[in-house]
């Protein structure tokens, strides 16, 4: 007995000791690989200045009954999944996306780029040296093919950045994107700027985004609109959608420039909210989804929270196909007469 007793602390310190080197080491993020990738992995592809993205997991949200039911029913988009499915099988082998702003938000143009983290053959898409195709070119040993050009100057790449990986957008862009791959440039994650508000994000979720809004951009309709007026202030959007059967959830976190600021958009948005379910009388499925809406103000964010089950979405997705269907009526019978 008292051998036990003198071995307590010792198990006990050991355990402290075990606990503090799990938790010390979690994955830290990496150069995304296929099959074992993680949604933050692929911020380490991304610039320090990007200012706006979109990350899903591809491979988990391709294989919900809903999304399978929408490829389904949605005939045009069989034509385009065949075409890529002669390259790559969409449902097994892709397993994440990100679709970035990789600079300036103002110049989305010149620095939209969408990677993708996949398992395929390099070999069936890069010709081997001996028969390399003129098109294809090198930059940093990272091949890459211009796909669309005017007038000698290439407007879309798609770049191979290894096994795992591929970057395609606009030939700046892409090449940014090269650079961080090589380490030439600090990427995302980097950013001290951005590292507080990267935290805020369940990077584990179906998808997960975050946005800079650009300076200006409801100036023109602002007016002497407070809400407008009020939208000038928010500086970061955020957010996460994700699913737990048998419920879709999302988040959206909206940064402004004060905690007074927070407090006024949150009422504003309390407001709309309350006008709605007024008018949702003759639509109870919107009244169901906005009593679901959870609306908070803090300090650091206004958090905006909804949670709606499968079959409550379903409901939405019928009554919006039959206002639109009644709308496209009317339309066509304006243009008749």
């Amino acid at each position: 007995m008292p051998a036990m007793k003198n071995s307590l602390p010792a198990v006990f310190c050991l355990f402290l000791v075990i606990s503090f080197i799990l938790t010390g080491c979690a994955p830290t993020p990496q150069i995304p690989v296929a099959g074992k990738a993680r949604g933050q992995d692929m911020l380490t592809l991304l610039p320090a200045d990007t200012s706006a993205f979109m990350v899903a997991n591809w491979n988990r949200m391709v294989n919900l009954k809903a999304v399978q039911k929408t490829l389904e029913e949605e005939k045009e988009l069989a034509a385009y999944r065949k075409k890529a499915e002669a390259f790559v099988n969409l449902t097994d082998d892709v397993f994440l996306v990100a679709a970035a702003v990789a600079g300036d938000m103002n110049k989305p143009a010149e620095n939209a780029v969408l990677l993708v983290n996949l398992r395929y053959d390099r070999s069936k898409l890069i010709p081997a040296e001996s028969q390399q195709e003129s098109s294809l070119e090198y930059y940093e040993g990272i091949p890459f093919f211009p796909f669309i050009e005017i007038e000698e100057s290439a407007i879309g790449c798609l770049a191979f950045l290894d096994d795992s990986n591929l970057a395609i957008g606009s030939e700046k862009a892409v090449k940014k994107i090269i650079e961080v791959y090589k380490g030439k440039i600090p990427n995302l994650l980097a950013s001290k700027d951005k590292r507080p508000y990267l935290r805020d994000i369940n990077t584990n979720s179906l998808t997960f985004g975050w946005l800079t809004v650009p300076t200006g951009l409801v100036r023109a309709e602002a007016g002497d609109n407070p809400a407008f007026k009020l939208m000038e202030k928010v500086r970061y959007v955020s957010s996460f959608t994700d699913y737990r059967q048998p419920s879709y959830s999302a988040e959206i976190k909206i940064y402004a420039d004060s905690a007074d600021s927070h407090k006024k958009i949150a009422e504003t948005l309390s407001g709309l909210k309350a006008l709605g379910l007024g008018l949702s009388g003759e639509a109870p499925e919107v009244g169901q989804a906005l009593n679901s809406l959870e609306i908070t103000g803090g300090e650091r964010y206004v958090k905006l929270y909804l949670s709606l089950k499968e079959d409550l979405i379903e409901g939405l997705k019928k009554l919006f196909k039959a206002r639109l269907a009644g709308e496209r009526k009317v339309e066509e019978e304006k243009t008749r007469t």
